[in-house]
């Protein structure tokens, strides 16, 4: 049983790199300067979260949308490991 819920959350933990993967692709719009920089900052920082929101602003409404499904999905996906992780 214990394999299986390693292999899960690998999975999830793959699922969630590719979501946000995605979500700072819109972000950088195509520079790839912005783009590494945005994937390899630490989440955990405010100044970060703050920089996000930022560029975020400067999308047009319909990336926004699609930023915002993507920001949804991500957190369902962090609630699931999170879940894993206290089994």
């Amino acid at each position: 049983m214990h394999r299986n819920i390693a292999r899960a959350y690998d999975d999830l933990k793959r699922e969630h790199d590719r979501i946000r993967a995605a979500h700072v692709r819109i972000l950088a719009q195509n520079d790839r300067a912005l783009g590494r920089h945005l994937f390899r900052a630490d989440l955990e920082r405010p100044q970060h979260l703050d920089e996000m929101l930022l560029y975020e602003g400067r999308l047009w409404r319909q990336q926004r949308r699609r930023v915002l499904e993507l920001d949804r999905y991500g957190r369902k996906i962090e609630r699931v490991m999170d879940a894993i992780l206290r089994l």
